[in-house]
């Protein structure tokens, strides 16, 4: 009967209709598995990359602030150091000068002035 084989060939149809739907749903599914076995580690590896890369700026920051600190102190011990030779420089211009101003007058006079602090040793060498 050709109702019955219409019938028959519409169920064939759909089953094979259903097997091809299936096919290609499995299909989408190995594909969507390879994807997420590709994206998975490349997220995990953009992740620990963009870790260690914070981890290498905080060590970058943390060698920086040692850097400037060890600078700083430096930069301090330079200045103390250029006190000190400007206070030697003093002392030996200031000894120069009372040197020089004992040429010129009568130490006991000027051992005596100083001691009363009439003048003070800086300016002896204006004095002469």
């Amino acid at each position: 009967e050709p109702s019955e084989e219409s019938s028959e060939d519409t169920i064939r149809s759909l089953k094979e209709s259903e097997e091809q739907t299936t096919e290609t749903l499995q299909a989408i599914r190995l594909k969507l598995a390879e994807t997420e076995a590709r994206v998975v580690p490349a997220e995990e590896e953009r992740e620990a990359a963009s870790k260690a890369l914070i981890e290498m700026e905080s060590h970058s920051s943390a060698q920086i602030e040692e850097l400037q600190a060890q600078q700083s102190a430096a930069v301090a011990a330079l200045e103390e150091k250029k006190r000190e030779l400007a206070s030697e420089v003093l002392t030996l211009k200031t000894v120069h000068c009372i040197r020089s101003w004992i040429n010129f007058h009568n130490p006991v006079h000027m051992y005596w002035i100083i001691s009363k602090g009439k003048i003070n040793s800086a300016k002896i060498c204006h004095l002469q």
